[in-house]
């Protein structure tokens, strides 16, 4: 109670000083003023992006050469659930809340870089893994690099570009996972059907692989260049929407008064919308095994058939959602941003519900397209946000909590649930599709209701929210 009180009363230019009315949030209205050159803010974004490219691709790649590596390592559903989820997802979480901690504290463009660098070479490591435990502890790897990821960027971009066009930049960033989901389809479906032609490829200083084990090397490769790119080019930006004028990292006391006060938004916020994502985690990485036992669509056919237009949707979506949320606030609409993520994803549930049960390909393409004209909206806004009810001073490790929960509930969870009805519930590989809707049906409605639920709670924190008008 305490360190409430403080944190009500003492930070000057804080949330809202003792006496002080209620100020309506910065993120509705807010100006470019003291940021830095927006052109070049774009382009720090735009190289983020790419590093979220390759890091989407890293984390996803797995699914699409799921029937492969199950045919060579002899896995079950369940423990390719495990590789697809829980190895990534069990440390990308834990190592999320230290990470966020540094954030606040330390370098973010260091911090980015050494993660970049982390997630690649355990993304290729990938590749020489020969049973189900060294495949496990590959992943691991990739989910401690990842887990820099989205707390650096969150802060970074909050300290380009001001809350007017702060959506939009979260959009191209999320946009990474639109341009790595159809980069894995297309681009990976085209490489591993040439690959798949041969039994081995010899590559010269890594001698012969097999198809699937050649694309782990070639993806975690790959993504060094963005690494290189960002650590020579982006500038440690100025940290801005500090909570008081001359203070320094908040304290463990101002971090659980904040939380305490705006514990409905924050927990609905989290859990509600990681559900949601937990619903899409599930289809993005059984989609080409789905594919492959229900229609017999090999993945590359899959993946050349959904990449293009599951791109151009993703796109859509990551650029939209941001448009939407900014216009509902335009006409006085202040939770205009959960509002349009909590449209979203309902948009998401019901056509992950459909999706699987159609009975034609061609229609279950179809309609997981369309879906994805609402599958960044989650992602995007979550992270927009954070920013609009969090003072610098805790982004990082606020949004790494948040990072927490997708880890255990959206990345764990999705996909190792997915295989775990498949073999425990239906007992029946051909029963994909019923799982895909249940999980769905189940984990998602429930995270609808839970954001509508904290729709209340996130108007309360916005109009505490004072620390953006400080100049």
């Amino acid at each position: 109670m305490r360190g409430e009180r403080a944190f009500r009363a003492s930070l000057t230019g804080g949330f809202f000083m003792a006496g002080q009315a209620p100020v309506v949030s910065a993120a509705v209205d807010s100006d470019a003023a003291g940021y830095p050159n927006q052109t070049y803010a774009w382009y720090v974004v735009s190289v983020i992006c790419v590093g979220y490219i390759f890091a989407f691709i890293d984390r996803i790649v797995v699914g699409l050469l799921t029937t492969a590596i199950q045919k060579d390592l002899l896995l079950t559903d369940t423990q390719m659930g495990v590789l697809q989820g829980i190895a990534f997802a069990l440390f990308y979480a834990l190592f999320g809340i230290p990470i966020g901690w540094l954030v606040d504290r330390w370098n973010r463009k260091t911090i980015l870089t050494i993660g970049m660098t982390v997630w690649s070479v355990m993304t290729a490591a990938c590749g020489f893994a020969g049973t189900f435990w060294t495949f496990f502890f590959a992943r691991v790897g990739v989910g401690i690099g990842e887990a820099t990821l989205n707390p650096c960027a969150s802060s970074i971009i909050g300290d380009y570009f001001p809350a007017k066009t702060r959506a939009k930049a979260f959009g191209v960033y999320v946009m990474g996972t639109a341009i790595g989901t159809g980069m894995t389809y297309v681009g990976g479906g085209i490489v591993f059907g040439f690959l798949a032609k041969y039994q081995v490829v010899d590559i010269t200083f890594f001698g012969e692989m097999k198809p699937w084990e050649a694309m782990f090397l070639f993806v975690g490769l790959g993504g060094l260049i963005p690494a290189l790119i960002f650590f020579f080019t982006v500038k440690e930006p100025v940290r801005k929407d500090l909570a008081a004028k001359n203070k320094g990292n908040a304290s463990w006391d101002e971090i659980k008064a904040f939380f305490k006060l705006n514990r409905r938004a924050l927990i609905c916020h989290h859990v509600g919308i990681c559900l949601v994502i937990m619903s899409i985690y599930a289809w993005v990485n059984w989609m080409a095994v789905y594919f492959d036992r229900i229609h017999g669509w090999g993945p590359a056919k899959f993946a050349i058939t959904y990449g293009i237009p599951g791109l151009f949707m993703g796109v859509i979506s990551a650029l939209s959602c941001g448009w939407i949320a900014m216009k509902l606030k335009e006409r006085g609409k202040i939770d205009g941003t959960m509002r349009t993520c909590l449209y979203g994803c309902i948009g998401v549930v019901v056509g992950g519900v459909i999706a699987p049960q159609m009975p034609t390909p061609e229609l279950a393409i179809a309609v997981f397209v369309l879906t994805g004209l609402f599958s960044n909206y989650p992602s995007v806004l979550a992270l927009t946000s954070i920013t609009e009810i969090t003072p610098n001073e805790m982004r990082g490790f606020v949004t790494s909590t948040y990072i927490f929960m997708v880890g255990l509930i959206a990345s764990g969870l999705g996909p190792l649930l997915t295989g775990l009805v498949t073999d425990k519930i239906f007992g029946d590989k051909m029963q994909i599709a019923n799982s895909l809707s249940l999980v769905t049906i189940i984990t998602g409605t429930a995270g609808c209701l839970i954001i509508a639920y904290g729709m209340k709670g996130y108007r309360e924190s916005l109009a505490r929210v004072t620390w953006g008008k400080q100049k």
